[in-house]
């Protein structure tokens, strides 16, 4: 502050000391501006795709937002953030995510970040006053990807549903697992934004509900417990063993058994005809044993392997 002496009007009256006094602007900034990625169409969730980091004045505690301009605009587009209060000379990362719907895209489209805005909350009036703009035109692009359908070719595979199915299980399924495959193929670059957000959409469920047709489950059984065996037999006869099994997929599917007989110096295995069931359905499987007239006197383990 420098002292300029006593001023006076025009009629040399004494108007009052006069001072000048050095005022310090708000320095808070925005800096590491970067696109994070590409966003689908039709999006199942948002995705981020631009970030930059904010940060707060030097000496005052204050709330920052974040403004930035997309062109063309984007609906479903985040393009406003405020930071919360943030303690002088601090930082902190700002995201901007974008959830697309259809947009009737033939192609992928460009959007640029065109500004980035910095405002700070006027702790006094609760008013919004902008700080700085930022022009990033020609600088900051990202892309909104054409949805994959179900038979047109996508970036990586020759239709959707070949897309679906290379991540679905031998049921049709995609569930966590699946998911989790895709996402760190994604993370990795090996297939785009609306490829993964395809898969996304078919999490937890069967990927026929997504594309009719597109996949067919494979047989899948178990061997339940309500077996037909005799629980004695005499050498030089022969029985019927009969192995419950239960078809626990989705499909209709033939089911075959290998039943594998085990006691005192003897082992043999017989394969049963093939049987069809039903979905959801229970039937029994049989092998006949000839019991050899040599054979000992004991007890005989039976083992059975399942196949479709």
């Amino acid at each position: 502050m420098s002292d300029r002496g006593n001023a006076k009007d025009e009629w040399d009256e004494l108007v009052g000391a006069i001072k000048e006094i050095r005022v310090t602007g708000v320095d808070a900034k925005i800096t590491d501006f970067a696109i994070r990625g590409n966003v689908p169409e039709a999006a199942s969730a948002y995705y981020q795709f631009y970030k930059c980091k904010v940060h707060a004045d030097s000496s005052l505690d204050l709330e920052y937002r974040v403004r930035i301009s997309i062109s063309p605009s984007l609906s479903g587009a985040e393009t406003t953030k405020t930071t919360g209060r943030m303690r002088h000379g601090t930082t902190k990362d700002i995201y901007f995510s974008a959830k697309p719907p259809d947009l009737g895209l033939t192609s992928d489209r460009t959007h640029t970040i065109t500004a980035v805005y910095l405002d700070a909350k006027d702790p006094r009036t609760g008013k919004w006053v902008n700080l700085r703009v930022y022009d990033r035109t020609l600088k900051d692009t990202f892309k909104v990807e054409k949805k994959v359908t179900c038979w047109e070719k996508t970036p990586h595979y020759s239709n959707g549903c070949a897309l679906l199915k290379h991540y679905a299980n031998d049921q049709c399924e995609i569930h966590l697992a699946e998911y989790d495959k895709a996402s760190v193929d994604y993370a990795a670059k090996r297939i785009t934004v609306a490829e993964f957000d395809f898969v996304a959409k078919a999490y937890g469920k069967d990927i026929n509900t997504i594309c009719a047709n597109c996949c067919t489950p494979a047989p899948k059984g178990r061997i339940c417990e309500e077996h037909d065996i005799p629980s004695s037999a005499k050498a030089g006869t022969s029985i019927n063993i009969g192995v419950c099994v239960e078809n626990t997929g989705k499909i209709k599917a033939n089911y075959w058994v290998d039943v594998k007989i085990s006691g005192p110096d003897y082992s043999t295995t017989l394969r049963s005809a093939k049987k069809s069931i039903d979905v959801r359905k229970k039937d029994k499987i049989y092998v006949r044993w000839d019991l050899p007239l040599n054979l000992k006197s004991g007890t005989y383990t039976i083992d059975a392997v399942l196949y479709a």
